[in-house]
């Protein structure tokens, strides 16, 4: 294994933070497959499966595992969502998908079968539609554990721990929009978090207004997360 240092950006650290210690990892949409290199240099993973679905990204991925020494603790499979195969081969237990929308995140782990396995671990992170996943996770049985925020060019995302126990859950509005565990958490970065939030409600029902379009609906989630701020 190479001496060299791998630093992960603020985004992909926030979801190592998530993966377990003595892990089996399957990094999704893995690119340069920084995230599962990083965890096997650091000893937290012991073996990874590296998958994209186009062949570009998936070349790179195993560029980084030769250059840092770590090709024989990794397999590399081309495809869309999560390779079902290869995760009960390895017996993977911890399920990272990063940098896509939260729609496409959904469709991910709506169509694989290994996702709702006992014990498998989803760390989660949405560029877009968090919301609406964490809707879909509380109604097909998953329990999100955890969420952190992290900062990235500017822009505040959150990080989603989820494990699949078929138990549908009920949340508020405000907490499918903030995540309960944010407003739990309460970190350094949740006021920003919950500010932009309250602008892009506050642009929508202006856009709404002018438009003659009834916007109860946005003013009652504004109030709502106006006052889970306040709190």
């Amino acid at each position: 294994m190479s001496d060299k240092k791998l630093v992960l950006d603020n985004r992909l650290a926030a979801a190592a933070s998530f993966v377990r210690e003595k892990s089996v990892v399957s990094d999704v949409g893995t690119d340069h497959a920084f995230l599962p290199v990083s965890l096997i240099i650091a000893g937290k993973s012991s073996f990874a499966v590296a998958s994209d679905i186009n062949k570009g990204p998936l070349e790179r991925a195993v560029s980084s595992a030769e250059k840092y020494g770590v090709s024989d603790k990794m397999e590399f499979v081309l495809v869309g969502g999560i390779p079902d195969e290869e995760c009960g081969k390895h017996n993977v237990t911890d399920i990272v998908i990063c940098g896509m929308g939260g729609e496409l995140i959904e469709k991910i782990v709506s169509s694989s079968p290994y996702a709702q396995k006992s014990g498998v671990r989803l760390v989660l992170q949405p560029m877009s539609f968090a919301p609406e996943l964490r809707k879909y996770l509380c109604f097909a049985g998953f329990d999100i554990v955890n969420e952190k925020l992290c900062k990235a060019a500017g822009r505040v995302y959150t990080v989603i721990c989820a494990e699949y126990d078929g138990i549908k859950r009920e949340y508020s509005e405000a907490e499918l929009t903030l995540g309960r565990k944010n407003i739990e958490n309460r970190e350094e970065l949740f006021t920003e978090y919950a500010k932009k939030t309250i602008k892009k409600l506050e642009t929508q029902i202006k856009g709404k207004q002018s438009g003659g379009i009834d916007c109860e609906c946005e003013r009652g989630l504004l109030e709502k997360i106006t006052a889970v701020i306040e709190e």
